[in-house]
């Protein structure tokens, strides 16, 4: 999963960085207004994301459903 997300970033890098490339020749091939909204939309769609991941961690997880109580002390998955 960090590699995904670490190509993802690399990409959208590299898109930005060609996009700031080409306003240097005055070629605008999205205007600043749009890379800004979009900016914000992705921002807000990870705070969502990591709140979502975050809120399934707390409500749904039952790390106790998954090990046998029964065999010693130590933690058994169940087979």
């Amino acid at each position: 999963m960090k590699k995904i997300i670490g190509i993802f970033i690399v990409i959208l890098v590299i898109a930005f960085v060609g996009i700031l490339g080409l306003r240097i020749w005055n070629i605008e091939v999205v205007s600043l207004q749009t890379i800004i909204k979009s900016s914000a939309t992705l921002l807000v769609l990870g705070i969502a994301i990591v709140v979502l991941i975050i809120s399934y961690g707390f409500y749904f997880k039952d790390n106790s459903k998954g090990y046998d109580k029964s065999v010693g002390n130590r933690a058994h998955p169940k087979v």
